[in-house]
């Protein structure tokens, strides 16, 4: 518990921090806990800001320990063995704000004069020392900026606190485990929001309890084993209590208990309840909730049971029916929640982090209609799986504007039937879950403010439904390879694509936004070249705005948040500084640079050439050229085909075997007959890998028995492992047959950077040797089929071996 406290003193601390650089932060922290030491260290840096000496052996501090840190403002000496403390030993330490000295043997509460040099300081520990008396010196009067005072003793009388009677704490916590006596009254002299008791489970506390709620607004109380009877009778007290938000944490309790103290507090002058992390027992007995109540919120986080056969129900409706207009119950492993015997002025309903299911609120008696004044509905995080049967849920709610489904696992397709919303639903978040882009077509007409980060959606469809309303769309996190229009979003104002797919987005979809003014598309792979000057260039317009002159869209994080991913010349430098020449992007520019000079030349060469007769010298050259490579066909010998028994073996991935089939073997292989002249022998793994070998050993012998390998080249070869295993055996094997026995076939674009560096002898192959791209024009489809076969074919007499051997 202490060491959890500790560390979060650290965290408020480096909260506090105005840090300038990310480095900055560890010249800050010195972290000498659990060190055996039994002084201060003399060689401390004299930058440090933050010292943790806890749980050490350390027994004095001296005037000279802290004087070469004057920026020392965080101090943990908490768990060590301290009796004396110099009364000038943080002298040298203006800055001081955190103190913890708890858990040490100081024995004088009245008698702390190193206080008088610590006046910035807002955070002082000084619980579980050996005080016998909480009486406070006259040195805690100089605390001017204290916010939060730990205190723990044998004994608490009237008057130990007049010294802090004038500083208004923020935290005033009083550790009652140790606690022997206490005089009524006692706490009348502190001026602090809140007061934390950790309760002793004795009668002592009754007392001091009853002084903190005449005292103090805020109150909590933590450590209850039960709860016992008279704090019901305190709270009963209605012309007494000053209290008006009840904290109770860290508590076990049996239903009954708890239940009655509900009840109690929902007819008393409280207005807010919050509990946390507790422990319920003995589920089987129960009061029903009153239906008397003042209460505004009613909060209950981190609960757990110790029995899990009782009727659930039961537990439900009494949460669900209290009146209250902020209802919270969170972080529980509650799968259902019922609905509301009547109508409730329930304004707010956190049920977060829970463990609920899609049949939420639903009965035997249909959806639930009680729940009408309902205006923010909070169920993230818990075991939400179809998004249609939600919108029938909460379709009666008519008030609802704020729903939050994030951090589900909510889906949508339209077999899931039509969604229902309700009407004013302006707020919708639904980050964090696994949606496509069909969820546009599941979304409340009006809502104006939509939140789908973290999904799956790499467009918006063109037939989405109308948002006539939408004013903010956040996309971040998802799969964009493009800017969305906003033809169905007519009023959208804010729109976030951070974090996608986006390469060179086209200005022409913001074209279609007339009302956009804030963009963040910012942390994209942004591919620097042509196609991204119209997105750049769109964000140098300018506009006029209340008589100024302003940029029509204001793009978030601009310019550190947009970098080049590629060219590698470019890679991580800023959007703002890429450029290229007008000639590059223009092609009339271009074609104009360069065919005037061409033609020139052209023109001047052929009448040079027919002066010279060049025309006959080059048809000599092509003649003798076409001469020599027939002479070096026909040297060709049978025994170099032996074994051969195939002109190609085909490689591709699986997710491109319908190419394959429908069109590669066809052609090549005569629509599937063999006997049809030239038709070629393709050896397909489906048809000619042998059942019990390996596939490593089949991939071997079936390019050793090919003439030739044809690789089916695309973005998903290159994924594919034992595509990498057939490219790395061909390429061995081209060593015997030369360097044409491999054929690369390019299916679609493949950029080398999509290419993975295992691929390395593929990358070398497209840049020195030329290879066939499947056209996509059907005219120039024929032409590529004769170019492939003219390269397979050859005169193969063996037949295909049928070894079947293991």
């Amino acid at each position: 518990m202490a060491l959890l406290y500790a560390l979060g003193l650290v965290a408020v601390f480096i909260g506090s921090l105005s840090v300038s650089s990310p480095f900055q932060i560890e010249t800050l922290i010195v972290y000498l806990a659990s060190k055996n030491l039994t002084s201060v260290p003399s060689d401390l840096p004299s930058t440090t800001e933050a010292l943790d000496l806890s749980q050490n052996r350390i027994q004095s501090l001296s005037k000279q320990d802290f004087l070469h840190t004057p920026g020392l403002r965080f101090l943990n000496l908490s768990w060590n063995m301290l009796q004396d403390i110099d009364p000038e030993t943080f002298h040298s330490t203006p800055a001081l704000q955190t103190l913890d000295l708890s858990h040490n043997r100081l024995l004088n509460l009245s008698d702390q004069q190193y206080l008088k040099w610590v006046s910035s300081l807002q955070y002082l520990n000084l619980s579980f020392n050996l005080f016998t008396v909480m009486t406070l010196g006259k040195e805690f009067s100089g605390l001017g900026n204290l916010q939060w005072l730990s205190l723990s003793a044998d004994l608490i009388q009237k008057e130990d606190f007049v010294s802090v009677r004038n500083i208004h704490l923020q935290d005033l916590t009083l550790h009652l485990e140790t606690l022997k006596g206490y005089e009524m009254g006692s706490l009348s002299e502190t001026k602090a929001k809140k007061i934390v008791l950790m309760v002793s489970n004795h009668q002592v506390d009754e007392d001091i309890i009853a002084d903190a709620f005449e005292s103090f607004i805020e109150v909590e109380l933590t450590g209850f084993i039960g709860l016992p009877h008279y704090l019901r009778k305190l709270i009963a007290q209605q012309g007494v209590l000053r209290v008006t938000h009840l904290y109770i944490s860290a508590l076990r309790v049996t239903w009954l208990e708890l239940t009655k103290t509900v009840n109690a507090i929902l007819q008393s002058t409280i207005r807010k309840l919050s509990m946390s992390n507790i422990t319920l027992t003995a589920m089987s007995i129960g009061d029903p909730v009153t239906q008397q109540s003042s209460l505004e919120s009613f909060s209950i986080e981190q609960a757990a049971v110790t029995t899990f056969i009782f009727d659930q129900r039961a537990l439900y409706n009494f949460f669900i029916n209290i009146h209250a207009q902020n209802l919270t119950l969170a972080q529980t492993p509650i799968v259902h929640m019922t609905c509301p015997t009547a109508s409730r002025k329930v304004y707010m309903l956190d049920l977060s982090y829970d463990a609920l299911s899609q049949n939420v609120f639903s009965s035997d008696k249909g959806e639930c209609k009680t729940l009408d004044n309902l205006e923010i509905l909070l169920l993230r995080g818990n075991n939400l799986h179809h998004l249609q049967p939600l919108s029938l849920r909460v379709q009666y709610m008519r008030a609802l504007r704020h729903l939050d489904l994030s951090q589900n696992v909510l889906t949508y397709s339209e077999d899931q039937g039509t969604c229902l919303w309700p009407s004013n639903i302006e707020h919708l978040d639904l980050s964090a879950n696994e949606f496509d882009q069909s969820i546009f077509k599941c979304l409340p007409r009006g809502v104006k403010a939509l939140n789908l980060q973290n999904n799956q959606i790499a467009a918006i469809p063109s037939n989405s439904s109308f948002l006539y309303a939408l004013e903010v769309l956040d996309l971040t996190s998802n799969r964009l390879v493009d800017l969305p229009c906003c033809l169905d979003f007519p009023s959208l104002r804010v729109l976030g694509v951070q974090r996608n797919s986006l390469h060179a987005p086209s200005p022409s979809a913001l074209q279609t936004c007339p009302s956009l003014s804030i963009l963040d598309a910012s942390r994209n792979p942004y591919i620097c070249t042509c196609a991204l000057r119209g997105f750049t260039a769109l964000f140098q317009e300018t506009g006029t705005h209340g008589g100024k002159r302003e940029p029509k869209i204001t793009l978030f994080h601009w310019p550190n948040g947009y970098l080049c991913s590629y060219p590698e010349s470019w890679r991580k430098k800023p959007l703002r500084d890429f450029h290229l020449p007008e000639i590059s992007c223009n092609a009339s520019l271009l074609a104009v640079t360069i065919l005037v000079p061409a033609v020139t030349v052209m023109i001047a060469i052929a009448m040079l050439c027919h002066k010279l007769d060049a025309p006959w010298y080059l048809s000599m050259i092509w003649k003798w050229t076409r001469a020599k490579h027939r002479a070096r066909i026909s040297q060709s010998r049978s025994e170099d085909l032996q074994g051969v028994y195939f002109h190609a073996f085909v490689s591709y991935s699986q997710r491109d075997a319908e190419w394959v089939k429908s069109q590669l073997l066809p052609k090549l292989e005569g629509e599937g007959s063999t006997s049809t002249p030239g038709a070629l022998r393709i050896c397909h793994h489906e048809r000619h890998f042998i059942p019990g070998k390996s596939i490593v050993q089949n991939i071997l012998r079936c390019t050793e028995q090919s003439r030739r390998c044809i690789f089916v080249l695309s973005s998903h070869f290159v994924q594919s492992e034992w595509c990498h295993y057939e490219l790395y055996f061909a390429n061995h094997q081209r060593l015997t047959r030369g360097l044409d026995s491999i054929i690369l076939v390019l299916l679609e674009p493949l950029p080398s950077y999509l290419i993975p560096a295992k691929y390395y002898q593929l990358k070398e192959m497209m840049a020195r040797r030329t290879y066939l791209e499947w056209p996509q024009d059907k005219a120039k489809q024929r032409l590529f089929w004769a170019n492939l076969r003219a390269a397979l074919q050859a005169n193969l007499t063996s037949q295909p071996q049928t070894d079947t051997g293991v």
